[in-house]
């Protein structure tokens, strides 16, 4: 082995230099950890640039729903999904958090509506079956107007008309709701062209705003002098045409309805506005009747019985109705200690038409009619219910009374109904039997009756009637006598007084001939043949008359005595 510092080794040559490279500044080993930044950089620049907005939605529970699942769909499409559920910090409410798609921005404002659509059975309708299998969601309807906002509160039950379904919606105002409930069918013509929408009370809390919607085309059909009436259950008629019942449909019978149309007696008036507020009668009868204005009241005190006259009964005049009954109550007077029942009535002028141009000062027309006989009356209207109505009447013989007032009411003065004066009559005639003697009529018609019956059962009453019978079986036997002997001889001799009168005839005639003249045996034979004549005709006179009454050669002429 040699040394390094050996002298015989050999001197080595010069070691090379290494080359100094500049480091590379940037290393394939970096290209696949930037791409993939720059490719996250993208993704989540992306997902920020088309991420939709979150909004949130108050409900008052939340059932059905479920975080992360819940998906919110307008007309079937998936637009949003509820991310997260939580209660409001008083515990009454749930909040619903959830993402909407980016092209819903536009649609999020105050009139925007979400609900939560479930299966359900309501107004007669059946709707969200397809729940039961795929869960419950959220509906949505885009609010196209109104300011924006993320914010909103859903609605408790499904709207029943949405935004985009052609029509129109109507105000009718109502005393009462009645059956009527969102859902309710409104009809045309038995056609169902819309329902109602909801309602609401109205401010002074007098009345009851309903709301519905009417779908296009038929809208069109709604004028101003369109009419609306109940059209719930069964509409029963009873007058001298029969009995009437009259339904719009089963569905209206079950959950009630709304029915229109345009009264007979008017022509369509102009297309009506939404703006336009509509009355809602309560029966298809009272949209004939013409609308009046004007009405003035009137008092009417009754002393009789008013059961059976309720609120709303008609108040008619010769059989025409003039008005109605706005009140019944009861008075009592302390002064006299008795009770009185005032009526307050409401005359509807418009009803009356009057001939003439001239003024008519009411109160003084009033206190005319009154002075001439005006009196008030209660009627039966219906005797099955027993309803009575007030009837306005003139009555001549009436006592003479003259027009009051009560306050700023005038009052007409009454006269007994029908009813009352039958049975004013029915009492009077029984007062007059209760002071009719009973005991001894009664015992003057016994005698009678015991006297009448020792007279029948004597001895001289049954003898008496023997001999009448026998009187009565001879009186047969010659009366069947005559009729076998007398009267066929009387006929004959009445025949042969017949020729022997026509043999005298002939004789006198050709007497006349020969004995013509003006002498004064033919002024005796004339004289002579009108008393043969006369004789003649009495003998005929004489058997006709035994003919007809041959009982008159034993009784002679005229009745037979008894």
């Amino acid at each position: 082995m040699t040394s390094e510092n050996s002298p015989e080794a050999p001197m080595p040559e010069e070691l090379p230099e290494a080359a100094v490279r500049p480091p590379r500044r940037f290393g394939l080993v970096w290209v696949i950890p930037l791409v993939a930044l720059l490719v996250g950089l993208w993704l989540a620049f992306k997902a920020i640039h088309e991420a939709g907005p979150t909004i949130t939605i108050t409900f008052k529970s939340a059932e059905g729903l479920e975080a992360g699942k819940t998906r919110i769909k307008y007309k079937d499409v998936v637009i949003g999904k509820v991310n997260a559920i939580r209660l409001s910090e008083d515990l009454t409410k749930v909040t619903v958090t959830a993402d909407l798609q980016k092209e819903m921005e536009d649609y999020l404002t105050e009139n925007t509506r979400f609900w939560v659509v479930r299966a359900r059975v309501a107004a007669g309708e059946v709707s969200g079956l397809s729940t039961l299998f795929s869960g419950a969601y959220i509906g949505f309807e885009p609010g196209k107007t109104g300011a924006h906002t993320t914010r909103f509160v859903g609605l408790e039950a499904p709207p029943s008309v949405t935004i985009d379904t052609p029509g129109r919606q109507y105000t009718l105002r109502a005393k009462n709701l009645g059956s009527l409930d969102v859902g309710s069918p409104v009809y045309y013509r038995q056609i169902k062209v819309g329902q109602v929408i909801g309602y609401a009370m109205t401010p002074d809390g007098s009345a009851v705003d309903i709301k519905i919607f009417i779908q296009a085309p038929q809208d069109e059909q709604v004028r101003r002098n369109t009419r609306f009436w109940e059209a719930s259950g069964l509409n029963v008629t009873l007058d001298t045409a029969g009995v009437r019942i009259n339904t719009e449909s089963l569905m209206s019978l079950l959950i009630g309805g709304i029915s229109f149309e345009i009264p007979t007696s008017e022509p369509p008036d102009k297309p009506a506005t939404e703006e336009y507020l509509f009355t809602l009668y309560e029966s298809r009868d009272q949209i004939e009747e013409p609308v009046y204005t004007q009405r003035n009241y009137m008092l009417a005190y009754f002393d009789e019985s008013v059961r059976g006259l309720n609120k709303g009964a008609p108040v008619e005049f010769s059989g025409i109705k003039v008005g109605e009954v706005v009140d019944v109550r009861l008075e009592f007077d302390e002064k006299k200690l008795a009770f009185r029942i005032p009526v307050l009535m409401a005359i509807e002028p418009e009803r009356i038409a009057v001939l003439g141009n001239a003024k008519i000062n009411r109160a003084e027309l009033i206190a005319k009619l009154v002075a001439k006989g005006l009196r008030a009356q209660l009627r039966t209207g219906v005797l099955l219910t027993g309803q009575l109505y007030v009837n306005l009447s003139m009555f001549p013989d009436a006592a003479p009374q003259q027009l009051a007032l009560s306050g700023s009411y005038p009052v007409i003065p009454t006269v007994p109904g029908a009813t009352e004066e039958i049975t004013a009559g029915i009492a009077s005639f029984v007062g007059r039997l209760e002071k009719l003697p009973m005991e001894e009529i009664g015992g003057d018609l016994k005698a009678s009756l015991h006297q009448i019956r020792k007279l029948v059962g004597s001895e001289d009453t049954v003898a008496a009637i023997a001999a009448l019978r026998r009187s009565l079986v001879e009186l047969q036997q010659f009366t069947a006598t005559l009729n076998d002997t007398s009267v066929p001889q009387m006929n004959a001799a009445l025949e042969q007084l017949r020729q022997v009168l026509a043999r005298t005839e002939s004789a006198v005639a050709s007497a006349d001939g020969l004995m013509s003249g003006n002498t004064a045996l033919t002024y005796d034979l004339q004289q002579m043949m009108q008393e043969l004549a006369k004789a003649g005709r009495a003998i005929s006179v004489l058997a006709d008359y035994l003919q007809r009454h041959p009982e008159a050669l034993v009784f002679g002429k005229g009745e037979p005595t008894p």
